[in-house]
């Protein structure tokens, strides 16, 4: 092989081995990538798995504990006393479909407010402004997630006029947190899924590098000799000339 033709074999090989550094860097991102779903996957499991929700005791005369409990609904915490307000001093309620603001009532069928001329709600001595919260309060889910996150408070028409926080809930002998398991078989499902396709990805990526690994160690090799064949070239040209 001539002098020219192997300085073009070895820029080809070049080129050639800066193709598949590239390859071998693309598949490590991607790589890094699977990680990070796989990371979540794991997050979003241990988070479904280590969830509670807010249920209330539900006065029941047919229990032998005179109480059943229910996951906390709008409809059975207002029955049971409370309503929902937030830090604006405003009340949650719904709408019937004339577009009237719904009174709640208790078990007795006691109203828990009642709404002044002005158009607020009046509980005891205080008034509330009032806001729809139709579409929060049919939502048993959305709801707790409000009252979790501390959007919304609880009032307890029993003992109190102001809102309940979350982390005083917890000591309402009405209300209890407990963790929520309705959801756990659904999230290992999902677990298991993403985690299988993470790791068929991942073996698929490994196979791939491995074989540019392979291509990568042949390239080197002949890069090497024709770089050889081109240095040995260059040494007896230099010889030839220092001979004359």
């Amino acid at each position: 092989m001539g002098l020219s033709s192997s300085q073009g074999r070895l820029l080809m090989l070049t080129s050639r081995l800066n193709d598949i550094e590239l390859q071998e860097v693309m598949i490590s991102q991607r790589q890094n990538k699977l990680a990070w779903q796989s990371e979540a996957a794991a997050s979003d499991y241990n988070e479904a798995l280590s969830n509670y929700k807010l249920q209330i005791k539900v006065t029941d005369p047919e229990a032998n504990t005179g109480f059943k409990t229910e996951d906390l609904t709008y409809s059975n915490m207002t029955s049971m006393g409370y309503l929902a307000t937030n830090s604006d001093n405003e009340i949650y309620l719904e709408k019937d479909e004339n577009g009237e603001w719904i009174i709640p009532k208790n078990l007795d069928g006691k109203e828990l407010l009642s709404i002044s001329e002005n158009g607020k709600a009046r509980l005891g001595d205080k008034e509330y402004n009032i806001i729809d919260g139709s579409k929060m309060l049919s939502n048993s889910q959305v709801l707790q997630n409000y009252i979790k996150n501390g959007a919304v408070f609880l009032i307890n028409t029993e003992n109190s006029q102001d809102g309940i926080s979350m982390d005083i809930l917890q000591s309402d002998t009405k209300m209890e947190y407990v963790l929520d398991t309705s959801d756990d078989a659904e999230a290992l499902s999902k677990y298991e899924y993403e985690t299988a396709a993470v790791s068929r990805s991942d073996n698929q990526l490994d196979l791939e590098l491995q074989q540019l690994e392979t291509q990568h160690a042949a390239v080197l090799k002949e890069y090497d000799s024709v770089k050889e064949v081109i240095n040995n070239n260059v040494d007896r040209t230099f010889n030839l000339f220092s001979q004359g």
